[in-house]
Formats: structure tokens, sequence, C-alpha cells
């Protein structure tokens, strides 16, 4: 029975990481109501493999069966022990929602499918590994298209997304200070070599810090320039990257520095037996003590998910400032300082597994 509770990680066909993912991922795509692209977007349905696909039923029924299995793949992985055929499911049906639809085509719900197909090809061997290869080939794919593209070299991609379609005014204050495509040149070879770099820094684990790093320099200005969040991608990035750093098997309450109160709550939900209690009592509850015990339990499933469900709701309002600004104090507080743990350091979030 413990399997129907979604804060349950262990005794999986995949590892706790994978799973906190997927159900982390699963929960985001609920509540900010993102679902596969139907097939009938003014083209009608699309597959040219798969034909019969485009005969069952009309585009609405069609489309409400994609929906419904989608939701069905969500539960399954929500509430069973079948994680791997729950991702699979829902990673599938993101897949054919889009490629049934020629005018769709968006990395952002291909990488959120794959994070999905690669959970339930995973196993408790292959841990996290597949996910790794998978952002390896987002980097590199990305960066073979820019160079390839003429576009990217001479400047008029960046020019095109910054100056014609966003019309960020930083940017065209900027600009105005060079000659013409000189800083979109500039920033379009900056590009470049930042996916490359990631991309080679995600191939050794113990880089892997550096690599988030990276993409936080190369992902985070944009999305907060253009206050937008490409869809699921940068969600789906977060829980990705967060997926390669080890998940605590437990956690320790310290009563001079936790608060009791906040701690026993937690306890409460702690299905996983993450948190070791001490008998003494604490001192008096405080903000400050609050706040401590969030950063030090913040593996526990039932902060993440309330840290997901928060970020599901400010990005849902456009408040990307806060959320970045979160986002960075996390990397720096609980990855970027344990990028070389010291024997004597307690587990962390920056150990692999």
């Amino acid at each position: 029975m413990r399997h129907i509770n979604p804060f349950y990680l262990l005794e999986k066909a995949v590892c706790p990481e994978l799973v906190l993912l997927v159900r982390l991922l699963a929960v985001y795509l609920l509540l900010t109501r993102e679902s596969p692209f139907m097939g009938n977007q003014g083209t009608g349905r699309f597959y040219p493999i798969l034909e019969f696909l485009a005969k069952i039923g009309t585009d609405s029924e069609f489309n409400q069966g994609i929906y419904v299995l989608f939701v069905c793949g969500i539960v399954i992985l929500l509430f069973t022990s079948f994680v791997r055929l729950g991702s699979f499911i829902t990673g599938a049906i993101f897949l054919i929602g889009m490629l049934s639809c020629q005018t769709c085509i968006s990395v952002a719900h291909m990488f959120t499918a794959c994070l999905f197909i690669c959970t339930s090809l995973s196993n408790t061997v292959t841990g996290t590994e597949l996910i790794r290869f998978q952002l390896i080939v987002l980097y590199l794919g990305a960066d073979i298209n820019k160079i390839l593209d003429k576009d990217w070299w001479t400047g008029a991609s960046m020019e095109t997304l910054l100056a014609v379609k966003h019309q960020i005014p930083a940017y065209l204050a900027a600009a105005d200070l060079f000659p013409p495509l000189f800083l979109s040149q500039c920033l379009g070879f900056g590009v470049i070599i930042f996916q490359a770099a990631i991309a080679i820094l995600l191939i050794n684990k113990r880089l892997i810090p550096y690599a988030m790093l990276g993409a936080l320099l190369l992902h985070l200005p944009m999305v907060l320039l253009m206050q937008m969040t490409f869809g699921p991608f940068l969600a789906a990035l977060i829980l990705g990257y967060g997926s390669l750093l080890a998940w605590p098997k437990r956690l320790v309450y310290d009563s001079t520095v936790h608060s009791a109160w906040l701690v026993t709550i937690l306890k409460f939900f702690d299905f996983n037996n993450q948190i070791e209690m001490a008998i003494e009592k604490g001192g008096p509850d405080s903000v400050k003590r609050w706040i401590r015990t969030v950063m030090g339990f913040l593996t526990h499933p039932a902060i993440l998910l309330f840290l997901t469900g928060l970020s599901a709701v400010l990005i849902r309002y456009g408040k990307l400032l806060p959320l970045g600004i979160f986002i960075i104090f996390l990397f720096f507080t609980k990855v970027w300082i344990f990028r070389t743990p010291k024997k004597e350091r307690q587990p962390t979030l920056a150990t692999f597994p």
C-alpha cells in the first residue's frame, strides 16, 4: 500500500533521484496546465509512418484520448510502483502529440518528453546516466544546429530574437554603442562556446557543478530578459540537472539549529525514514530556525513538492525575477560550495550517485 504514496521513493525499479525527477515534473505540468500538443492545429494530424493514428476518430476525439492517456501516465508514475511504465506513457504521449502537429515542433516539449522516456529506460544500475547523456545531446544538438546556420555567425539570429521579436531595452541600448550586428554576433559566438563547454563538462561527473554554473549563466539571463520560460523547458532543465545530484537518505535534526515544530511536521511526511530525530529539545522557534530547517532539509520530498508548487505559481503569474534569485541562491548555497566535498562534511546535494 505504501507505493500508492507519492512521497515514498524507495523500492522502485529506478533510483530515488529519478522518481523525484518525474514526479516533481509531472506535478509541475499539472499545476501549469502544460500538456502535449494536439493534432488539430489547422493542419490536421500528421503521421507519415504511423498513418493509422491519423484515422482514429475525429480530431477532437483523438485530442481527448491523448490527454486522457497523458493523465493516466502521470497517475501511474505518481501513485504506483510502476514509475517506468508511467514515465513511458507520459513521455510517449508528449512525443505523439507533438509529432501529430506539423506546426508544433518544440525543443522544450521534446526535451521534457525525453526526460520521461530516459527514466522509463533506466534502472537502479544505470542510475541517472541516461539523463546526463540526454543533457549532453541537448547541448551538442543545439550547438551543431547553430554552427551550421550562417545567421548565428553573422549575428542575424540574435538580432532577430532580442531586437525584433522581444525588443529588449537593455540590449537595444547596448547595441547602439557598437557597429550594426557586432553585439549580436558576439552574443551568438558566446552561446555557441557556452553550449559546447557545458556538453564537455557534463562528460565528467566531477565537473557537473561547473556545467550547472554554465547552464545558469546561459539560460537564466535569457529567461529574465525575455520574461519567458520556454514552456516547460526551464522546470525540466532544473529538475534534470537536480537529478544528477545524489538524494541524501539521511537528514539529521540539530536541536541547536533547526525548528523542532517544522521538523515534526516534516517527520509526519517522512515515509522514507529520511529524518533522524534528536532526543533533546530545541530552543524557541524563530524565522531564522525555519529558514535553516528548510535549507537543511531541502531534499525532503515534502519541501521539494512545496518548492515545485511555489515555482509553478511564480511562473504562471510572471514573477520570474524572484524565482531567478531563488535559483541562484540555492545553487551557490547547496551545490557550488560543496563542489569539492571534504571528508569531514556531511553528505550534501553535490555528491553524485
